[in-house]
């Protein structure tokens, strides 16, 4: 470590003419250019699913060290990786990240690394491509993967819950499992707890309005996540 601070301060010494600190400057702005442009990727791809706004904060920032680090260091390509790279992972293991969030890391990083070498244009060209396809792939996935809910049915104590929803769920649904039925205020209400598999989540209100017509109007709650069940 000791000698990759030794080859960019041997460096940034060499750094004494006007064309190349124009060059470093325009390096530095092109990396934390595409930076945003990956974080406008990212922030596009997990925009129904939220996402941690310091983490788009360290796309940037990743970006652009690397540019500016390859931009300095030179050839000294050994020194740039090791230096480069204890700058991101501390601040990319502080964090929780999805699979998805690891990809758009290391884009970041090839980013930074193609600018510092002065390839721009290929640079660009790559996010491009790269956060087209990332998004046509989550695009994708989000048609293809079953939505999973967890519908909870409360009904009068006196009803009998046996096969009462099937149709509706049947209607509605892909597959339902009744993972649960409990009593709550002091017994006279019954809670059923299915995982349902939604055919359409447009079709959600018609759903719920079924349902509470079936229920005597009792209290009908969607969970869109089918492991917040406590």
């Amino acid at each position: 470590m000791f000698d990759s601070f030794g080859g960019v301060i041997a460096s940034i010494g060499s750094v004494n003419t006007p064309a190349i600190l124009m060059d470093i400057l325009l390096t530095a702005l092109v990396s934390v250019a595409l930076g945003v442009l990956i974080t406008l990727f990212y922030g596009f791809m997990n925009r129904k699913k939220g996402f941690y706004v310091e983490f788009a904060v360290t796309i940037i920032a990743t970006c652009s060290v690397i540019g500016l680090i390859i931009a300095v260091i030179g050839t000294n390509i050994a020194s740039a990786f090791s230096l480069a790279g204890i700058m991101s992972i501390v601040r990319f293991r502080s964090i929780r990240q999805k699979a998805s969030d690891i990809a758009f890391l290391f884009v970041a990083m090839a980013t930074g690394l193609t600018v510092g070498l002065g390839l721009w244009l290929p640079a660009l060209l790559f996010v491009i491509v790269i956060g087209l396809l990332l998004n046509l792939y989550a695009i994708g996935a989000d048609k293809l993967r079953p939505e999973t809910r967890l519908i909870k049915i409360c009904v009068p104590e006196s009803m009998s819950f046996a096969g009462q929803f099937d149709d509706i769920l049947k209607s509605h649904t892909l597959t339902y499992d009744l993972k649960r039925v409990r009593l709550i205020s002091s017994g006279s209400v019954m809670e059923l707890s299915y995982t349902v598999t939604l055919k359409d989540l447009g079709g959600i209100d018609k759903l719920l309005s079924d349902i509470r017509e079936k229920n005597q109007n009792f209290g009908v709650t969607l969970m869109y996540d089918a492991d917040d069940e406590q």
